[in-house]
């Protein structure tokens, strides 16, 4: 309940007042707040895992040209 991860959170989905829960229509899965977490608190299920890995997998399956934006 240190709150460091809603603090940090970049798209304020994780409310101050009850930082055990997150806003799935704002969350788009960077995983700054389970990064962030000095105790190890947040964290992320073992299924939601194997899809974020099964869907990264996928998108970078081969090499792609970097992009440049100005």
């Amino acid at each position: 309940n240190c709150k460091k991860c809603a603090r940090e959170c970049p798209v304020n989905a994780i409310p101050m007042d009850n930082v055990k829960t997150v806003d799935g229509d704002r969350c788009f899965s960077c995983m700054h707040c389970v990064s962030a977490c000095p105790k190890n608190a947040r964290h992320n299920s073992p299924e939601i895992m194997k899809n974020f890995e099964e869907r990264l997998r996928e998108r970078c399956a081969e090499r792609k040209p970097n992009k440049l934006y100005i």
